[in-house]
């Protein structure tokens, strides 16, 4: 079984995510990055790209990146402010 972690994504207006996620990829300034559960703690400035996220049921998002913004991964949960 996949394991999950939690996963916040807003914007200055708005959330647009709240919720588990199996796998996430994000565009950084230094190349995507992929997250999965238990990943060590890190921040990082995001860039434009896509924001990508596997879902537990086995279905994925993807979100357009603002072009800044940024990334934590703490404690099994990502935060992501753009």
């Amino acid at each position: 079984m996949d394991k999950s972690f939690h996963v916040s994504i807003y914007s200055s207006d708005k959330i647009i995510y709240e919720g588990q996620a199996l796998s996430l990829v994000v565009p950084s300034e230094s190349g995507y990055l992929g997250v999965l559960a238990g990943h060590a703690p890190l921040v990082a400035k995001l860039s434009s790209g896509k924001i990508t996220l596997r879902l537990p049921g086995g279905k994925t998002s993807v979100i357009d990146s603002y072009p800044n913004g940024f990334l934590e991964i703490l404690k099994n949960q990502v935060t992501l402010l753009l």
